[in-house]
């Protein structure tokens, strides 16, 4: 097969700290690099010469093309797949020059900063007969595959209802970064609520459906935050207003049946060390998904392959039995093998892309289902989206 070209938008020249373009090294390069389906020929940055540092920095072959705007690179005809790995206020740009120029797209979480921009960008592409994917990454996990696995199996019966507790304690709680104030602005589309709760939103409904009925509560309990400049600590705004949710609760019952809570919690620490722990109830077991918190690892991320989370099952008043991710979910594909947690879901992703398996990833189509769930909490809680 003919690898596909890539293009990556946002490709930052270090892999390390928190920095523009970190997302796209530390996630993206590897599995693109590591696949034979693939093979990166540009590399779009905010000037010509930030492009060319990235690529001398991460030793990318000298005929990889080097642009200052997303539009030369879409119209670049070596071109297939524009990768889009910016801040989501820049998505529906970046995307919409990339469908323009017909190429394919993959654009990171959340697809656009509004849902207004989430629809038009996935008629764009729809209209123009793109392939599209987005960067929900939990949905080619192992862990996910796993849980619809057991589920189809039977194994717990009919289901009858989900609890769900999370912390976002991997985030910061008591100061924020110089240079992503964004992320403390409800209306800004990539904070707290958008994201990091989405992450988890999107692999809930794509294992358990979309909600039929739904209540919410989103609340600010730290609404003022300072700003830190991370590498110096100094603090440069003692005062930043803050009105993205730390406290996020979910109830209602799905199109299937199935009664449902996500509770979402910003502590420093979990008492119980964990950032999700998943419940789902049948009427001939229950299942147990954990993620355990490890504060120092991008990779304990819900969207990462998180290398301590596990699966427990337990059938009636039978014994509770870890499950086997090797023997129930079978060995990693090939063009995965080698990737860390950080980007083993992404390279998942590219490798069900390649193939064509939809059922692995998420599409704009797909991915707008969950825009449009967000909405409708968000709604439900009473805030001005």
């Amino acid at each position: 097969m003919t690898p596909i070209r890539v293009g990556i938008i946002g490709l930052g020249p270090e892999s390390q700290g928190y920095a523009p373009g970190l997302w796209a090294a530390v996630a993206h390069l590897p599995p693109l690099r590591a696949s034979p389906s693939y093979d990166i020929v540009a590399i779009a940055n905010s000037s010509i010469a930030s492009a060319e540092k990235s690529i001398k920095s991460h030793n990318l072959p000298p005929t990889t093309a080097a642009y200052g705007s997303a539009a030369d690179l879409a119209a670049d005809p070596n071109v297939d797949l524009v990768v889009v790995s910016v801040r989501v206020q820049k998505h529906f740009e970046l995307a919409q020059a990339a469908i323009q120029h017909g190429k394919h797209v993959f654009v990171e979480w959340p697809l656009g900063a509004s849902l207004d921009e989430a629809e038009q960008l996935t008629k764009m592409a729809k209209d123009a007969g793109v392939k599209t994917a987005v960067g929900v990454q939990a949905r080619a996990s192992r862990v996910v595959l796993a849980v619809k696995k057991i589920l189809a199996s039977g194994k717990l019966g009919r289901i009858l209802s989900s609890h769900v507790l999370g912390n976002m304690s991997l985030l910061p709680a008591e100061e924020w970064w110089e240079g992503f104030e964004y992320y403390m602005d409800m209306k800004s589309g990539g904070n707290s609520f958008y994201i990091y709760f989405a992450h988890f939103l999107d692999s809930f409904i794509d294992v358990l459906g979309d909600f039929e009925t739904v209540q919410a509560a989103l609340h600010t309990q730290r609404p003022v935050m300072p700003i830190v400049n991370l590498e110096t600590r100094e603090v440069v705004n003692p005062g930043h207003p803050k009105t993205s949710p730390d406290h996020i609760m979910v109830q209602g019952k799905l199109e299937s049946g199935v009664v449902a809570s996500i509770s979402f919690r910003h502590a420093m620490s979990g008492v119980d060390s964990t950032i999700v722990k998943w419940i789902i109830s049948g009427t001939e077991g229950e299942m147990e998904i954990v993620f355990p918190e490890m504060l120092v690892r991008m990779d304990s991320q819900w969207q990462t392959a998180n290398p301590a989370a596990k699966i427990v099952v337990k059938q009636g008043r039978g014994k509770a039995e870890e499950v086997d991710l090797d023997e129930l979910v079978g060995p990693l594909e090939p063009a995965t093998e080698g990737l860390d947690g950080v980007s083993l879901n992404t390279g998942l992703v590219y490798d069900a892309f390649a193939r064509g398996d939809e059922s692995r990833y998420a599409t704009f189509e797909t991915a707008l289902k969950t825009q449009r769930v967000l909405d409708r909490i968000a709604r439900a809680a009473g805030v001005d989206v």
